[in-house]
């Protein structure tokens, strides 16, 4: 039986194995004001294997704290997504199993990515209809999120689950395209792994809202956060895509599987997106421990509604 919850683990603190701080972490994982690390949790029941889908993180463990003092003795398989090369390299030399799964964009806000003319033509287009605003964790902006994605999504299909977050919790940032009337038109929700590096986990669009809501959220997120110090907001992942052909047996059959769900998660349109903010692209794996069986891909596809969105396709055939 799936199982999927936020767990508190006690921390051994100061272990004589770290010895440097490891790579950065996971996506969807993020650093906020708690006292011990919690992970959510989803055991994949075939493959008898712990999905750390995400995790909250006292500010002042590394990575590698956190794998010695707690993954490494974890009891049966384990799996992490969204790592980046460095961190699937470093697992790589630990033992682990990695695979590309597809790719992540990441904006310099350093840079002019975001003043370029494609872009700045949807935020003109857009202030008509609004403006931006970054609201402060409260549970009714936490509640206006929730309202947004129910209208935001399609409600007769499956939704993702567990790919990355989907509420507003203290430590997030939360950007909202709100209207003269007060109704939310779309709205932007970032994680904060480390100090520069800031994660879109939600980019929502009410349904017939202006053109240029979400240029105009991630212009205005990526102008805040970048006088705050922060380099680099990440658009996440692109599943599915890569920049290179030389794919193993293993990745070829991830992407083939998950491009068979282009009628209803269009992550070739993610891509083309995504790519208007030009952002530079980088590998993004999957990582097993001991190893990522087919059993642990299918139990990955079940748990994360892959599944559920596949059958939808034929249902509506």
């Amino acid at each position: 039986m799936l199982s999927s919850e936020f767990l508190p683990k006690p921390l051994a603190v100061g272990s004589a194995r770290v010895n440097d701080p490891g790579p950065a972490l996971p996506l969807s994982w993020a650093r906020s004001a708690v006292a011990e690390p919690q992970f959510q949790h989803v055991y994949l029941p075939f493959s008898r294997t712990t999905w750390l889908a995400h995790a909250d993180l006292p500010p002042e463990l590394t990575f590698a704290q956190i794998y010695y003092d707690q993954l490494l003795d974890w009891p049966g398989g384990l799996l992490l997504r969204g790592c980046s090369p460095e961190l699937a390299a470093w697992l790589a030399a630990r033992g682990w199993a990695t695979a590309r799964v597809g790719i992540e964009g990441r904006i310099d806000l350093f840079g002019s990515s975001l003043q370029r003319r494609s872009v700045q033509k949807m935020v003109h287009a857009a202030r008509r209809h609004g403006t931006v605003h970054e609201l402060p964790w409260s549970d009714g902006a936490a509640q206006q999120l929730n309202v947004l994605a129910y209208h935001a999504r399609v409600a007769a299909r499956p939704q993702l689950r567990y790919l990355f977050r989907h509420t507003f919790t203290p430590g997030m940032r939360c950007f909202a395209f709100v209207a003269p009337g007060g109704a939310w038109h779309g709205a932007v929700l970032c994680s904060m792994p480390q100090p520069d590096l800031a994660v879109t986990e939600l980019m929502l669009r009410r349904p017939h809202a202006p053109g240029g809501v979400i240029e105009s959220l991630i212009a205005y997120a990526g102008a805040q956060l970048g006088s705050e110090g922060v380099r680099w907001l990440s658009l996440n992942e692109v599943p599915f895509h890569h920049q290179s052909a030389d794919l193993t047996p293993i990745e070829q059959m991830i992407s083939l599987a998950g491009r068979q769900l282009h009628s209803v998660y269009n992550a070739a349109g993610l891509l083309r997106f995504k790519a208007k903010f030009h952002p530079s692209w980088r590998p993004v794996y999957l990582c097993a421990r001991p190893r990522l069986s087919l059993t642990a891909l299918v139990d990955l596809f079940t748990a994360s509604g892959c599944a559920e969105l596949w059958l939808s396709r034929w249902r509506s055939a």
